[in-house]
């Protein structure tokens, strides 16, 4: 007798799962590329627009502030200078406080209380810098100019968190007679030494 050879036969619940599981793979696989072209989209999207912003909003405050300077013909008092990552507002202590004092003349307040609406629409840190020329101090309120210049900074800061910048924005440092502009050779050198500077910072510092 010749035997036969059969494959034994294949149950419907077996062929069902078979079919299952390719579905499966087929669908898990176009789940898996449409997250790499959503993850693609982003990057891209966000390199393209990586820095930008800030230094858009510091070219336009730039602007704003050089025409508010000439318009007011505050030349002598004022200087704008636009850097890489940063616009720094130079105020010239002539204009800022009386001689050996740290307390804002009413025309300085008036005069930085006008760039704080431009300086509100920028989201940068802003590190406000209190400059001495080189003629030492020895007050009991200030000892040094190391003291002077950094309470003329922080006055500044008072008056700009007062007048609704966010106080997470500022920051007040004094260097003394150390980051000199000028060479503290003559008084017209020296009075350009004396200065508060304010140093908006965009896209690093």
């Amino acid at each position: 007798m010749t035997a036969l050879l059969s494959r034994p036969p294949t149950t419907e619940n077996e062929g069902g799962l078979l079919d299952d599981a390719v579905w499966l793979y087929s669908y898990a696989d176009l789940v898996t590329q449409l997250l790499l072209f959503v993850i693609l989209t982003v990057t891209v999207t966000g390199l393209a627009n990586f820095g930008k912003e800030k230094p858009d909003e510091l070219d336009a405050a730039t602007l704003e502030l050089a025409r508010y300077v000439k318009q007011q013909q505050l030349d002598q008092a004022v200087a704008i200078d636009r850097s890489a990552n940063r616009l720094v507002i130079r105020l010239n202590n002539v204009l800022l406080f009386p001689p050996g004092q740290a307390t804002l003349t009413p025309v300085a307040e008036d005069v930085i209380g006008s760039v704080v609406g431009i300086l509100s629409r920028i989201e940068a840190p802003i590190r406000v810098e209190g400059h001495t020329d080189n003629v030492p101090i020895r007050t009991p309120q200030y000892p040094s100019n190391w003291e002077l210049s950094t309470a003329r900074a922080i006055a500044v800061v008072d008056f700009l968190e007062g007048r609704g910048i966010a106080r997470a924005r500022l920051s007040a440092a004094g260097y003394a007679e150390f980051h000199a502009i000028a060479a503290n050779d003559s008084e017209a050198h020296r009075a350009l030494n004396r200065r508060v500077e304010l140093v908006v910072i965009g896209g690093g510092t």
